[in-house]
């Protein structure tokens, strides 16, 4: 147990380091989209991280900025957030799911100029819950398909009544699909942390080699 405790956390501590340098090193000319999704009893609950590189900072920041005053208000960060809002798809055994910003957090304008300005956004998506056996959820990500790099990850349940089971990913992982199991009370484990978190690192050590070749 012992052994298997310390294997969890060095994994971890390897997903985290990675996940950071990876961030970091994107590519300056696209717009970095993460999503992490996490599956509860009865709601479906994500954080999206938007990062821009710097040769696209200006376009992006002249988008939320519509008065052009040089200056992100509450209004715009709102606004811009629920423009992304429009262009995120969510579906739980196949039936929509409707999604409700709970919280937005927007850099200093400087942050974006180094590459280092990370929107968040925080959504919520509630359903009356679902009978124990078998779901599958499916996430896409639309926003600025054009220029953008996407990531997109389960996180371990919370709810020991929930564990994932599966994750696919599109080739670009602007789609994730999450097969998950309810009604068990296994979720939360070291091996379930294994399964949802070895493969995210693993594309992001593969995304972050690359763009140290180029």
């Amino acid at each position: 147990m012992r052994a298997g405790r310390s294997g969890a956390l060095v994994l971890a501590s390897m997903a985290a380091f990675i996940a950071a340098t990876g961030l970091s090193a994107h590519r300056r000319d696209e717009y970095l989209q993460a999503a992490r999704l996490s599956v509860e009893p009865s709601r479906v609950a994500f954080e999206l991280d938007l990062t821009p590189g710097i040769d696209i900072a200006d376009s992006i920041i002249a988008t939320i900025d519509s008065d052009g005053d040089a200056s992100l208000s509450r209004d715009e960060q709102r606004a811009y957030a629920g423009h992304v809002l429009e262009a995120l798809e969510l579906t739980l055994d196949g039936a929509p799911l409707e999604m409700r910003l709970t919280s937005c957090r927007f850099p200093e304008l400087s942050a974006f100029y180094q590459g280092e300005g990370t929107i968040r956004l925080e959504i919520d998506a509630a359903h009356p819950g679902l009978s124990p056996g078998a779901h599958r959820l499916w996430f896409r990500n639309g926003h600025r398909s054009g220029q953008s790099a996407y990531l997109a990850n389960a996180l371990v349940p919370e709810s020991a009544r929930v564990s994932v089971t599966g994750q696919r990913r599109d080739s670009l992982q602007s789609e994730l699909t999450i097969d998950y199991q309810t009604g068990g009370t296994s979720a939360g484990s070291p091996a379930g942390w294994l399964l949802v978190g070895v493969p995210f690192a693993a594309v992001l050590l593969l995304r972050f080699t690359r763009v140290s070749r180029r």
